[in-house]
Parts: C-alpha cells; sequence; structure tokens
C-alpha cells in the first residue's frame, strides 16, 4: 500500500477529526510513483548583517537599488557587503508600512510620515493635515494613504505637502479603512474590515481619485498588515460581516476561501484584537509561491501552488523555530533583494537580518525541527512486515541525518519510536526500510521526524503486510 505524505490525520480530545499539518515541510508539486507530490524541507535561515533591533517593514527600492528596513527604532540601508546605514529615527515598535516614489522612498509608522532621499536624507513629514496614517502605496506620482477612517494623498508637485481639500472616504460599507493596496491595472485598493472598494485615478480637483463602483467587494481584512500579494491576486486575513476571520484569495471580482476547517480552527483560537499585528507576506521558492501567515503564536504556511492542483486541504503546513517546543517561527518582513538575488528576513527576536538559505535547514546555525504526518491507513488484523519511504539519499553534509519514526493507533498519542539513518553522505543506494513493526487491529497512523543541519526530501511511505 503506497501511502501520500502531504496530507496527515490526527483525533482531537473534543471527539474530532482534524489535519495533522505537516511542520517545517512543505509540499513540491511533482507527479511521481503515483503521488501528487513529495515533501520537501523548508530553507534554513543564515546571517547576513545585524539591524537595530526586531524588524518591522522591509522593502527593495528598484529606484535607489536599496533594500531598506525598519530595524528597531531606525530606518537602514542593508548593504550587500553586510553592512548596515543607519538612516533615521522611526518612532513606535509596530509593523511599519513602506512605497517608494520616483525620488524618494516613504515609511508609514506610529502614526507618522516620513520620506528618505538620497541626496535629500531623512525626515518626518510635518505637513498639518498627514494626520495619522496607517498605511500608504504610490500610484500615479501620488502618496496615497488612509488614517482609518479618511483617504488622502500628497501634492502631485509636493511629495511633502497634502491639501486640506484632497481627502475622500470609503463608501460602500461604514467600517472604516484599514489598509491599502495596488491592482496590476493601477487602481488602488481599499481595505475595510467587511469590505474591499477600487479607487482610480480621474484626476479631479481636490481628491484626484474616484471609485470604481461596480467592483467592490463584501469581504475585508481584520488588521492593516493581514493583506499581501502574490501574482496579480490578493490573499487576505478577514473575511464577511456576520463569519469568523479566514484567509481568502481575492480575485478580479471573485473571493475564494482558502483557510480549511483545520485553519479556521486555529484562527478561531485569537479575538479580533488579539489578531491586530497578524502580518501576511509572500515568498516564492524555485517556482512554488507560499504565503506566510504571522499569527501571535503560530506561524502558518500556504502553498499556493500546490493549492491549484491539488486543493486548499493539502497546501498547508507550520513554520517554527526549534526542537521540542513550538516557538513561532522568527524570520519576517521577506524582501527580494534583487542585488543579491536572495530573499533577505528580519526577525520577531532582535536585529538579526538573514536570507533564506537551500543549503542548510538550521537557523542561524541552531538545530531546528520538521515533522511529517500520515493519514490514517485501515490495516484491519495485520502484522506490519516493513515500511519504506523514497527519500534521495547520499545529499546529506553532516552525519545527523537521523529519523524517528513513530505510530498511532488513537490519533492522540504516539508510540515508541524507531531510529533510522536518512542516508550517509555520497552513499546513493541507501534505502530507508524499517521492519517487523508489529500488529494492527484496525487503523493505523505514522509520524516522522527530526532535526537535522541538512534539508531533507520524502516522496511516499510503502506499508508492506505479512
Amino acid at each position: 500500500m503506497k501511502v501520500n505524505l502531504i496530507k496527515g490525520d490526527k483525533v482531537s480530545d473534543k471527539t474530532d477529526y482534524r489535519d495533522s499539518l505537516p511542520v517545517n515541510m512543505y509540499a513540491v508539486e511533482r507527479p511521481m510513483y503515483g503521488a501528487a507530490g513529495y515533501m520537501l524541507c523548508y530553507p534554513g535561515l543564515t546571517s547576513i548583517a545585524t539591524g537595530e533591533g526586531v524588524d518591522r517593514g522591509g522593502f527593495y527600492n528598484d529606484r535607489q537599488e536599496a533594500l531598506f528596513r525598519v530595524s528597531g527604532a531606525n530606518l537602514v540601508k542593508v548593504n550587500t557587503n553586510g553592512t548596515v546605514d543607519v538612516l533615521g529615527g522611526v518612532s513606535g515598535s509596530s509593523q511599519a508600512s513602506m512605497a517608494y516614489s520616483f525620488n524618494t522612498q516613504a515609511v508609514v509608522a506610529d502614526g507618522k510620515f516620513y520620506l528618505y532621499g538620497g541626496s535629500s536624507g531623512f525626515r518626518q513629514v510635518t505637513d498639518a493635515d498627514v494626520g495619522s496614517p496607517l498605511d500608504i502605496v504610490w500610484v500615479d506620482g501620488y502618496y496615497f494613504m488612509t488614517d482609518g477612517e479618511y483617504l488622502f494623498h500628497t501634492d502631485i508637485t509636493n511629495e511633502e505637502t497634502i491639501d486640506a481639500l484632497q481627502f475622500g472616504t470609503a463608501e460602500f460599507m461604514p467600517d472604516g479603512s484599514l489598509g491599502l493596496g495596488k491592482t496590476q491595472d493601477n487602481k488602488v485598493i481599499v481595505f475595510g474590515r467587511y469590505s474591499t472598494e477600487y479607487f482610480i485615478n480621474a484626476a479631479t480637483d481636490d481628491f484626484a481619485f474616484q471609485r470604481v463602483a461596480t467592483r467592490a467587494q463584501k469581504v475585508g481584512i481584520v488588521a492593516t498588515h493581514a493583506k499581501c500579494e502574490s501574482g496579480g491576486a490578493w490573499y487576505i486575513a478577514g473575511g464577511r460581516r456576520e463569519e469568523p476571520v479566514g484567509i481568502h484569495r481575492l480575485g478580479l471580482g471573485s473571493t475564494e476561501k482558502i483557510s480549511t476547517r483545520e485553519i479556521d480552527k486555529v484562527l478561531a483560537q485569537y479575538t479580533e484584537p488579539e489578531l491586530a499585528d497578524i502580518r501576511l507576506e509572500s515568498v516564492t521558492l524555485d517556482g512554488t509561491t507560499i504565503i506566510i501567515v504571522h499569527l501571535p503564536e503560530e506561524t502558518l504556511c500556504f502553498n499556493e501552488t500546490t493549492a491549484k492542483k491539488i486543493g486548499p486541504d493539502s497546501s498547508w503546513s507550520i513554520l517554527k523555530t526549534d526542537v521540542k517546543g513550538d516557538d513561532t517561527y522568527r524570520a519576517i518582513n521577506g524582501v527580494f533583494d534583487a542585488k543579491r538575488g536572495q530573499w533577505v528576513y528580519g526577525d520577531k527576536r532582535d536585529g538579526t537580518i538573514g536570507r533564506l538559505d537551500n543549503e542548510v535547514f538550521t537557523h542561524y546555525d541552531e538545530m531546528v525541527e520538521w515533522i511529517i504526518y500520515t493519514p490514517f491507513i485501515l490495516l484491519e488484523t495485520t502484522s506490519i512486515d516493513e515500511i519504506e519511504i523514497e527519500t534521495i539519499p547520499g545529499n546529506t553534509v553532516d552525519l545527523d541525518a537521523t529519523v524517528a519514526v513513530s505510530m498511532t493507533y488513537n490519533g492522540l498519542t504516539y508510540g515508541t519510536e524507531w531510529f533510522q539513518m536518512y542516508g550517509l553522505p555520497l552513499d546513493y543506494s541507501q534505502r530507508f526500510i524499517l521492519r517487523r513493526l508489529g500488529y494492527v487491529r484496525d487503523w493505523v497512523g505514522f509520524k516522522l521526524r527530526g532535526a537535522t543541519r541538512s534539508r531533507m526530501a520524502f516522496h511516499s511511505l510503502d506499508v508492506r503486510n505479512a
């Protein structure tokens, strides 16, 4: 019997069947040996620089060809040689929003609006009409902002001036305006709590933008940074009025819920005030697009690429940074640095600035754990003669490639672990086989886990009965 490793099962103590999400693994869509794909360890993290504190946002500015980050209480520029230039102070400690124009890099943080230009330096915009902005985008020569109630933009001739008449509002629903985005066809997206509206530059007097009345949607975000763009679509954490918070994909005139029952249960652990700092971001790994959802206690990982092929139910996993516990994934605010050709991340704990590293599985030289669960397998009154797991042996660098395998008969607890070497360096012929696992009364499930320096790949599990 061949068992797919992409999705696992468990039983909760609330008399319910649940999904066991893989940990620090993601599915690669590639039909092989009769399975839809295989599981691969998420890339590790390698330090490249040290910032000024906990990361609050990152942005690659193509005009200035520089990677900017709000690190601790400062805006910094991260250079390719590993040095960090401090450009100026940014107040507060919460997540910042960033955008850029032909002339400047903009930062909105703690209700303040800052600009940095290569020749003009760093300064806070002190125009009396700037108010307390929450979010910012740049469109058609304007910095466009919201303060939660009003929409406003800078003057077309002066990025540091906001006219008292250049204000508008989102009017589809009276739910406030929590965040902003921009579509591929250059429309501004205004995200409310229960609505999404679109504005186009109509070059009108005073407030230059007009609502696209026929394009509004009855779905919104739960917090300012509960959104990210990927491939022209927007992923949001939020939902419709009178429904729990979920994860949705917004396309052109369409809304698709992608959070599964298991993910909805994870989200339901939090109240909406507790989700005020939820952040979504996207990353592309060798053609696989992933959406990362940063929650207060967990980091969820949605595989957009496999979801399109085999559905959302088999496309979620968990990221973490430890071996024995559940410490949330420490990397955040990933930015693709065009000069490096690498994804560069800040850190939730300290000023570490790192990059995704395909060569290791460690997080800044510290070991982390990966876990895979299988579906429940019905083997009524059968003895398991052996199981074999399809792997890619011979490519591990260190002699620590040990995998622990255990079984469950109730979906809650797992028994004694068997230990097997995943592979030895240059031993390409090794097979991953465990024998004489014992009698199964009705059904069984397997768990595979390890903590290694090298990345691993697992394709499928073959169960052979006596």
